[in-house]
């Protein structure tokens, strides 16, 4: 199912890869409400009827977001709502994943809920987008393709798909490091690099470390943060040169007995604290708008 498209014209409709929705696909959608939005929706419906088995509405004008569905017939169910999680004029993914019995929706990397299938989640087959917004890319992936596992007593990966999920095998001791060898994508929104503490991504590990260059609307930022039940402070740096879009680089987040050191192809770029035992880390996750060469627990 991996199938990427490239800045699609709202309003949109199009066929998902396959022919119909699976258990384990990823539905990532990189966009921007429009300065004046006042509502969008994403639904993935059922083409036969051109009918909601997944309708999810972005209400400005209410401040929520509602979620609901009107297949198999015209009439809709009960609506489900949370508070909307995105801002006019500002840059977001937004992630729809199948699982076995719901929908699980993450915003910015943030979950943001789920919503339990009323119908057969294989009903759908045609992902329609519309009202205000602008979308720059829509990502059609297969969650079947993680986690992993090392082979051998550590780990040491060539070139994996993404996303990319592995114990390392063997504790982070102060001294050891994590190596990522990669090229940052031509047009880059962003991309994650997360300590983390098993290998799955639901429901949400804790993340000792979560390491996110940030490119889109023209930012260079590197937002560092962890998430222990849920996101703390974000500790900000610039983006390196050699993290800026189509460069290669060697990324190692080395443990220091207090903190994590972050360098690049050979320069230390950040420090960060750790917030909780870095002990706990035992799992590396790899997603975003990068190529992965190798990676490597040493």
């Amino acid at each position: 199912m991996n199938t990427t498209i490239n800045n699609p014209v709202i309003p949109c409709v199009m066929s998902l890869p396959g022919g119909r929705l699976q258990q384990g696909n990823l539905i990532v959608i990189h966009g921007q409400p429009t300065y004046n939005s006042n509502r969008f929706g994403i639904n993935l419906l059922h083409q036969g009827n051109m009918q909601c088995v997944f309708h999810f509405d972005a209400r400005f004008d209410q401040g929520q977001t509602v979620r609901n569905t009107n297949f198999p017939s015209s009439s809709w169910g009960p609506e489900e709502r949370s508070t909307l999680p995105f801002a006019k004029n500002r840059h977001f993914f937004m992630e729809i994943r199948c699982l076995p019995d719901r929908f699980s929706i993450t915003v910015d990397g943030n979950h943001h809920c789920e919503y339990i299938h009323r119908v057969s989640y294989s009903e759908a087959n045609t992902l329609q987008i519309t009202g205000d917004v602008q979308v720059s890319m829509i990502e059609f992936r297969s969650a079947n393709t993680f986690p992993t596992f090392p082979s051998s007593n550590r780990l040491n990966v060539a070139y994996p798909p993404l996303p990319f999920a592995s114990l390392i095998n063997g504790p982070l001791s102060v001294g050891n490091e994590i190596q990522v060898h990669g090229q940052v994508k031509p047009h880059p929104n962003r991309f994650h690099i997360n300590l983390q503490q098993g290998c799955q991504s639901y429901p949400h590990p804790t993340m000792v470390f979560h390491f996110n260059p940030r490119y889109e609307g023209g930012q260079r930022t590197i937002v560092m943060n962890s998430f222990i039940g849920s996101w703390g402070s974000e500790q900000r740096v610039a983006v390196p040169r050699n993290l800026l879009p189509g460069n290669n680089f060697v990324l190692a987040i080395r443990r220091q007995p207090s903190y994590f050191e972050v360098s690049v192809n050979g320069s230390v770029i950040a420090t960060y604290n750790h917030r909780i035992a870095a002990d706990m880390v035992d799992s590396v996750s790899i997603d975003g708008d990068v190529i992965i060469h190798k990676v490597v627990a040493y």
